[in-house]
């Protein structure tokens, strides 16, 4: 059976903006910066109904005040057959923000768009382990558990312990395999290159962990927690002299245990 790529083409200047699929930021920007980025899809796709939103707010200063910057979003999401070219009949989806007919207010992200999309069985990915997790924010207790799973990676990066690094995102492994038909074999390989690449530098550093410093944002109405740094960054950074390293996780709760998905 054909495997299919859903991919989203995003281009953003001059705005915070939030882009979210299935209740899953799928795209952020923060500072306002002027990027262009193409991201698969895949994992966060469900069979049947699917929903993108985008949510903007124009860069501020200190006041509070709109700055005076050039400002525009597109978003153009594609899907087609893996390996050949989808050709415009591949567009699902396309949108072009204009602040002349739409105009969002400076403060709090304001939703401009959406977008519904069905995807058959059979381009979809069976079913992921977080749509069944339990749909509540998560209390103290779940804050707790989070921040000790990130201490976790934490002391698995100081440590240089490959094995641990593996073991800790093993369930994610498994899903991302799926999502882009590729075995778990194959992208476990990877990852320990990667890692061992890195463990193996002599200059290889980790920034201290502050549990402080962590923020919990739940998605997916709560079947997920992305665990960030105070403004949405990766919640743990290193980096060797030669290649910075930052490890951002989405987690969800397994047999009673937050466990990392993304």
């Amino acid at each position: 059976m054909p495997h299919w790529i859903y991919v989203l083409d995003v281009s953003c200047e001059g705005l915070v903006a939030q882009l979210t699929l299935n209740g899953v930021d799928v795209f952020n920007e923060w500072e306002g910066k002027t990027r262009q980025v193409q991201a698969k899809l895949n994992p966060y796709i469900f069979e049947g109904s699917n929903h993108l939103e985008l949510a903007l707010t124009p860069m501020t200063d200190d006041e509070g005040e709109a700055l005076p910057v050039a400002r525009a979003m597109t978003v153009k999401l594609i899907a087609g057959e893996h390996g050949k070219d989808p050709g415009p009949q591949g567009v699902i989806a396309t949108f072009r923000w204009d602040e002349a007919t739409l105009p969002v207010p400076p403060g709090e992200l304001t939703g401009v768009w959406g977008r519904q999309f069905t995807v058959p069985a059979e381009r979809a990915y069976g079913r992921w382990i977080w749509q069944d997790a339990p749909a509540t924010p998560p209390g103290e207790d779940d804050a707790r558990a989070l921040v000790a799973l990130a201490a976790e990676v934490h002391a698995a990066l100081v440590a240089r312990d490959l094995e641990a690094m593996i073991q800790l995102t093993a369930l994610k492994t498994r899903e991302l395999a799926r999502a882009l038909d590729t075995p778990v074999g194959e992208i476990d390989e990877g990852q320990r290159e990667l890692f061992g690449e890195l463990f193996g530098d002599p200059s290889w550093r980790v920034a201290p962990f502050d549990p402080s410093q962590l923020a919990a944002v739940p998605c997916a109405g709560g079947r997920m927690v992305r665990v960030t740094d105070p403004v949405g960054g990766p919640a743990l950074v290193a980096a060797t002299d030669e290649r910075p390293f930052a490890f951002g996780f989405l987690a969800t709760r397994l047999a009673g245990r937050w466990t990392i998905v993304r």
